[in-house]
């Protein structure tokens, strides 16, 4: 990804976030592309990037060859939302994700949005356990059939994901 693209993935955020979380948003983006094991994925329209979702892994600390990814953040610009491209972001990244021998795939996130991709309420851990309450926004894809079942005990995120106050999910989702 070039440095223009980057910068317009990084404003896509901002934007899609709103005045309220959108420079936090933008910030998490950014960051995350200084780890090489962060995946992005973008639509274009007319030559312009005008949705993104990234992937960074997330970690079963008792299952560490387990191929998990952490969903977060995904944003349409707002002029382009309700245009499909937050589907098509979906089922391109999802496409990728198994091609790349992903097991599977999880997200905190509104819980009307992603079960149209096959996404579902989860139990299994966040990192920070002790803040987690029982929510429809921690859900999971799971990409490789009998991986859920195996999964359990404790879990650890990229470093820009492990901020207690942001798995503080008790409401999550409910606005």
């Amino acid at each position: 990804m070039n440095h223009s693209d980057i910068d317009a993935t990084i404003e896509i955020h901002r934007l899609a976030f709103g005045e309220a979380e959108g420079d936090t948003i933008a910030q998490l983006a950014k960051n995350l592309f200084d780890h090489p094991e962060t995946i992005s994925i973008s639509t274009k329209r007319d030559g312009k990037v005008v949705g993104n979702v990234m992937f960074s892994p997330y970690i079963f600390k008792d299952h560490p060859n387990t191929k998990c990814y952490l969903l977060s953040p995904c944003g349409v610009l707002p002029e382009y939302q309700g245009q499909g491209v937050g589907k098509e972001i979906m089922e391109n990244s999802t496409e990728h994700l198994k091609s790349i021998g992903a097991d599977a795939v999880f997200v905190m996130g509104v819980p009307t949005f992603y079960p149209r991709y096959g996404y579902a309420p989860t139990d299994k851990q966040t990192p920070y356990p002790e803040r987690q309450a029982a929510t429809d926004a921690w859900m999971v894809l799971e990409l490789t059939s009998g991986t859920l079942k195996k999964l359990n005990g404790p879990t650890q995120a990229s470093p820009e994901f492990m901020r207690s106050d942001w798995w503080d999910i008790e409401g999550y989702g409910l606005e």
